[in-house]
């Protein structure tokens, strides 16, 4: 340690450290000795001192640190440079006492320390602490601050403020804020957290309303303390602006304007100017007028100024067709979701003398149209002209001229009041179809008006005219093997003649040779297509002659001939070795049981003779979902458990046979199931409820119990005892048929079982109450021992489907009640009590359940009497479900270059769930196009059987694949489809190379897989490896690539390895299935080879859309009074996403009394009876939520407006029901004078609470005024007169 041994250097302002006088002499030699005692002794010394003390205030002795029994006359004193010991303390060398040599201040140091060194070598640590003392007060960083607030902020809602700072520290640094002026309403609080830098966060809350309009601004006081005593204090000035949101709409200063105008006015013309005022300020404060042309001046005769509300005329008046205007003005603000506020403009318009002469004409056509048929004679009439002015009456003497026509029209009169013009010349509508005319009429005022008409005369067409085929004959080739309507090739003729006799119809004449059954003609487009299968043995060249015939009467025609040559084709189709096939397997069997092998040969030989099997798109649904056949051996086995007890005992199968040349057979399989006991019996209803005559004889039949089993035989039988403790002596039950027989008389009750043959039991008993009642009793009798009744599934809940009605000779109706007894367990329908109606209580699907039986019971009396009617409700299908592929909207195939036509290469499955008409489909083929192809004149499929069929050449150079779409229609209204996509990959005749494992790749991938993603390896090998006996997993000298198309764009392929990966974002919303082609090439031996292979990813679904409202706001009405569950309304929403992402709910945000709303179907429903007089409207926010996991949701608003019923009579005001009003007459009053005024009101609405007074009983002195309500006298009497009014 260095010894601090300075010359003359001293403190500034002190005394030096130590003497100049012996220190050279003694101090280096000492400092040796002690560096080089091993055995010095040492100590410490720890001293405080608040900050803020005069200078030379005593901090300690340092001879308090020498260890026990030491002492010191001299110390020397050593500190490293930068403690501050050497300039902010003096230390006297010889005393050991340390002073302050000026004032510490614990924020610019808190800490001294140096060493201490005694002559005999003990060392002394000396510490110093300053102590804190609070001498800050907190500080913001700036002493004002600006905040701007929108109006109507949350309360709650916070926002964070620069904290204040205090260079002191624990108890002396910030503590605490509050707002010490400016606060009004106190609309302003705040809170504090401390950070874990110690610091005092703060944040200003809203704790109470905002809005602008009242208070614009807040100046507010924000003040920080320490936790000092006095404490100190730091202030801040706050600026809060409150912006603006649009929250009031403009207010007009008039409800009404009015103005008087001139009908001749000059456009342009100010008019009169409206005025409104909007609170807000800005955009949202800045009124923009105009008029509503929805709801007045259509015609425009009046415009507005946007901004001034100027009114001014735009088009010229017209007294005499309308003498006041009326028009809406709208004032709008210009926020983006702006306000509106409506105003009435009464303009009056003055008439003007400004009459001219007006002409009335009439056409003489069957129609009144301005035209003339072109076989009309000269002298024959085309119109009627009627002249009239009225400034000068009826006859007026008026001028009338006719031009134009080019000579063909004339004009003539015979009264100068009524003229007519005629034919003048021969007409020919093929030379001119049309003549321009114009009439004018001249008064005879000074100075002169005048009035015109121009018009076209139309010649109409006679049939002069024959259809002229373009070509004489026609030549087309076309294979034999086309599939019946087929193009073959369109005919055309065209006539010059118009309308009907110009349209053209084109036919095939009949003949014995001419093979005219072969095809057919389009009557209207003359494409010819193949009507029947062809036959290239029995005439390879059939000729047929089109008949060309116009719509005239009588008709015209010509004739063509078409020539067509035949193409042969395959023509052996597969055989199956039996006509049908029958099998048994039983229920349950597990997936993979083979159960029988269907066999079929074909005739031909190669690739025609090999068969493929397959289950055909006849055999159903079902049967698909359950049953698979291997394609190469037939054998056929379940895919999925069979339950015969859920579904069909049995199951007819169509399984195919195809052979390389795409010719097929079918054979029809019966696979029947065999039963085993695995359902128990279950009762419905399980409670009944019957009445039986007191006089009722023993064996009368009085209720049969029904327990249904789904099992079959012996497993489904069904027996029936009484259970324990639920027989009774009074009944006999039949074990067989379920049926109680009456022995006694009495009120009784039963609980029933039932067991099936194999021993189970229902779960369930039943419970049948006998109510024994007096022979004078009885029963209700239904108006219709059975009602029949049909409902749309698309009704709303609550919708009424009909009215049962029963009657009992000693009953009213109102005591009569009704009930479900049976045949609704899922509880669809629900009926009246009271008054028998049946309406719908859950969602109808015709789907799932398309009918239903229901017993009605009527019950009256006690003990009660019952009665029961039986009621069928249809529900009828709406087209509601679009056709669905089988099983899967798109396919690839690798067809050979050398395919035969004819050949079927794929058949398409769909179904659709939808009944009749909704449910027919039928398989168009819309496109096709790679490569330029045309596959339209390549495929062709058959409408109603959806197989695909091959009609032209292949060609691998010129179109290597075809993408066919087809469309399944089905025949509803309106009409829902649905697209399949068949991917045809052509193979070279003579391609030798590589193939893949497999044709047809299928990976999903979800739709947000990051790119660069790897998701699939393919495979080829070399042909000739192979054929040589090579290895077959040998994969080497091949490279992969992508085809270039559409769908190639988003993905890659590893060249070497055949990996493919994600090249660009997926979106399953944008496009959900990808088809690619991936080939390969045979890089080794420099051959060049390819074969080719299709990938079809599916991009399977994320919850990346959150649902979606049809309406944002809808606004739904129902009537006051309906029964609760009544429907009258749905809101509805959609979701991009697909599966469980896009199942939405409905519910209410706030839960509310009144309404309901259907989770499934969104649709609202009452829950009570609703008083339009209580409450009128109602707010509904409705949120609706997918069910993706976390779930997305949107919301929306239902206004609900509550329509009037006529349920209040009106009610006189300040008088008591019944009570008497007085009104006291004197005698000698005239007719007419008021005795008295008489008021009432009625809370309904429009009509409905429309009062009108009148007077009852004897009125001979008094009458009424029925709007006014005044009592009024008829005649003078001659003493008073006391009236009353009850």
């Amino acid at each position: 340690m260095p010894v601090r041994s300075e010359g003359s250097r001293g403190r500034p302002g002190g005394p030096p450290l130590r003497s100049l006088a012996w220190r050279p002499l003694i101090c280096l030699p000492v400092v040796l000795v002690l560096l080089r005692s091993p055995a010095a002794l040492s100590g410490a010394l720890e001293l405080q001192l608040d900050e803020e003390q005069p200078a030379g205030t005593v901090v300690g002795d340092i001879s308090a640190g020498l260890p026990p029994g030491e002492s010191a006359s001299l110390y020397f004193i050593s500190d490293h440079e930068g403690t501050g010991a050497g300039s902010d303390l003096n230390i006297d060398e010889t005393t050991g006492i340390i002073t302050t040599a000026r004032r510490l201040d614990r924020e610019r140091r808190d800490r001294y320390s140096f060493i201490a060194v005694t002559m005999t070598g003990v060392t002394i640590q000396v510490a110093v602490t300053v102590n804190d003392i609070n001498d800050h007060a907190p500080e913001f960083p700036k002493s004002k601050a600006h905040l701007k607030i929108p109006e109507h902020t949350a309360v709650g809602t916070r926002f964070s403020l620069d904290p204040a700072g205090d260079a002191d520290k624990d108890q002396f640094a910030t503590q605490g804020y509050s707002i010490r002026e400016g606060n009004v309403g106190q609309v302003f609080r705040l809170e504090t957290k401390r950070a874990s830098d110690k610091a005092l966060n703060l944040d200003l809350v809203i704790s109470g309303p905002l809005d602008r309009e009242k208070r614009s601004a807040y100046t507010l006081v924000l003040e920080a303390f320490d936790g000092g005593s006095p404490r100190r204090v730091g202030s801040m000035t706050l600026e809060v602006a409150v912006t603006d949101i649009n929250d009031h709409a403009p207010v007009f200063n008039q409800s009404r304007y009015h103005a008087i105008i001139s009908e001749s006015l000059p456009q342009g013309s100010s008019i009169l100017q409206v005025f409104a005022a909007d609170q807000d300020e800005g955009d949202n404060g800045l009124v923009l007028y105009e008029i509503n042309r929805r709801q007045s001046d259509p015609e425009r005769y009046f415009v507005m100024d946007l901004k001034s509300g100027v009114i001014t005329l735009n088009r010229p008046l017209d007294y005499e067709l309308k003498r006041v205007h009326e028009l809406v003005v709208q004032a709008r603000d210009n926020a983006s979701h702006p306000e509106v506020t409506n105003t009435f403009v009464t303009i009056h318009v003055r008439d003007y003398n400004d009459n001219q002469p007006t002409m009335t004409i009439i056409f003489l056509s069957e129609d009144g149209s301005p035209k003339i048929s072109e076989g009309a004679q000269p002298g024959q009439y085309v119109a009627r002209i009627s002249v009239t002015d009225p400034d000068y009456g009826e006859y007026a003497n008026v001028n009338v001229s006719l031009e134009g026509g080019d000579g063909k029209f004339a004009l003539t009169t015979k009264d100068s009041i009524i003229y007519l013009i005629y034919v003048d010349q021969v007409l020919d509508r093929e030379e001119r179809d049309s003549y321009d005319l114009r009439v004018m009429a001249t008064d005879s005022g000074t100075p002169p008006l005048r009035a015109e008409s121009s018009f076209t005369i139309r010649v109409t067409d006679v049939n002069d005219n024959p259809p002229l085929f373009d070509q004489r004959a026609y030549r087309q080739t076309i294979p034999e093997a086309v599939y019946p309507g087929s193009f073959v090739l369109q005919v055309t003729a065209r006539d010059k003649d118009q309308g009907p006799n110009g349209e053209i119809r084109y036919s095939l004449l009949k003949g014995k040779h001419s093979h005219s059954d072969w095809f057919s003609v389009d009557a209207v487009t003359g494409i010819i297509t193949t009507a029947s299968v062809l036959d290239f043995e029995s005439e390879p060249s059939p000729s047929v002659t089109v008949v060309a015939t116009d719509g005239g009467r009588p008709p015209l025609s010509s004739t063509a001939r078409v020539d067509v040559v035949l193409q042969d084709a395959n023509d052996n189709a597969p055989v199956f070795s039996r006509s049908f096939y029958n099998a048994t397997i039983e229920e349950n069997a597990p997936p993979g049981t083979c159960f029988l092998q269907v066999s079929a040969t074909d005739g031909d030989r190669g690739s025609f003779g090999a068969v493929s099997y397959a289950l055909a798109s006849g055999s159903g649904g079902a049967a698909s979902a359950h049953f698979g056949v291997d394609k190469e051996s037939g054998q056929l086995c379940t895919i999925a458990a069979v339950d015969r007890d859920e579904g069909p005992d049995a199951f007819e199968l169509t399984v195919t046979a195809t052979d390389g040349g795409g010719l097929s057979a079918a054979v029809g399989v019966r696979v029947s199931l065999a039963d085993v006991n695995d359902n128990r019996p279950a009762f419905y209803p399980v409670l009944y409820a019957v009445s039986l005559s007191a006089h009722s004889a023993p064996g009368t039949s009085v209720v049969r119990v029904t327990a249904r089993d789904p099992d079959a035989g012996e497993n489904g039988r069904v027996t029936y005892t009484a259970a324990p403790g639920g027989a009774s002596a009074f009944f006999t039950l039949n074990k067989d048929t379920g049926t109680m027989v009456h022995s006694l008389l009495v009120l009784i009750a039963m609980v029933i079982s039932a067991q099936d043959g194999g021993g189970l039991s229902a779960p369930v008993d039943a419970r049948v109450n006998v109510s024994v009642v007096g022979g004078s009793a009885s029963s209700p009798v239904f108006e219709q021992p059975q009602y029949f009744f049909t409902v749309s599934e698309d009704v709303l809940r609550g919708t009424a489907v009909g009215a049962v009605r029963a009657a009992a000779k000693t009953a009213h109706a109102k005591d009569i009640s009704y009930s479900i007894s049976s045949g609704d367990p899922d509880g669809y329908f629900t009926v009246d009590g009271a008054t028998g109606t049946i309406r719908t209580a859950l969602p109808l699907d015709h789907e799932t359940c398309p009918r239903l039986d229901l017993e009605i019971q009527a019950r009256f009396g006690s003990p009660p009497a019952f009665g029961t009617s039986r009621v069928r409700v249809s529900v009828s299908d709406v087209n509601d479900n679009a056709p669905a592929f089988l099983p899967s909207s798109s396919e690839s195939l690798l067809l050979p270059e050398g395919a035969k036509m004819g050949t079927v290469i794929y058949r398409i499955r769909a179904s659709d769930k939808d009944s009749g008409h909704n449910g027919q489909l039928s398989f168009h083929l819309l496109s096709a196009g790679v490569a330029g192809g045309s596959g339209q004149r390549t495929f062709g499929v058959d409408r109603g059987s959806g197989e695909v069929r091959l009609i032209g050449a292949l060609s691998y150079e010129s179109v290597p694949r075809y993408d066919l779409q087809v469309v399944a229609k089905d025949g509803g209204v309106p009409q829902q489809s649905s697209t399949f996509t068949l991917v045809v990959h052509v193979q070279a005749q003579d391609a030798q190379g590589p193939h893949f494992d497999t044709l047809t790749y299928r990976v999903e991938l979800r739709e947000n897989a990051p790119l660069d993603t790897r998701f699939l390896q393919v495979r080829a090998l070399n042909r000739e490896a192979s054929a040589n006996g090579g290895s077959a997993s040998s994969s080497s000298g091949i490279s992969y690539r992508l085809r270039p198309d559409g769908d190639a764009a988003g993905f890659g392929i590893v060249p070497d390895s055949g990996w493919l990966f994600v090249r660009s974002s997926l979106d399953r919303e944008v496009k959900d299935v990808y088809l690619l082609t991936v080939v390969a090439t045979a890089t080794r031996g420099g051959t060049g080879r390819t074969g080719s292979a299709t990938v079809r990813v599916t991009v399977t679904d994320e919850n990346d859309n959150s649902p979606k409202l049809s309406r944002d706001r809808a606004f739904l009405a129902v009537r006051e009074n309906l029964l609760a569950g009544t429907g009258f309304g749905r809101v509805s929403a959609t979701d991009r996403d697909a599966g469980p992402n896009a199942r939405l709910a409905y519910r209410l945000l706030h839960p509310d009394r009144h309404f309901q709303i259907n989770s499934q179907t969104g649709e609202i429903s009452t829950r009570r009876a609703l008083d339009r007089e209580q409450h009128s409207s109602f707010r509904l926010v409705v949120v609706v939520q997918d069910g993706g996991t976390p779930p997305r949701s949107a919301t929306g608003t239902a206004h609900v407006s509550v329509l009037d019923e006529n349920d209040h009579a009106p009610s006189f005001a300040r008088a008591r029901p019944d009570a008497e009003l007085i009104f006291q007459v004197n005698e000698g009053l005239p007719s007419g004078s008021v005795v008295g005024t008489m008021s009432a009101k009625d809370p309904d609405e429009g009509e409905n609470g429309t009062i009108r007074y009148s007077l009852a009983g004897k009125t001979d002195s008094t009458a009424i005024h029925d709007k006014h309500h005044l009592v009024q006298s008829k005649k003078t009497k001659q003493t008073n007169k006391t009236m009353t009014r009850k």
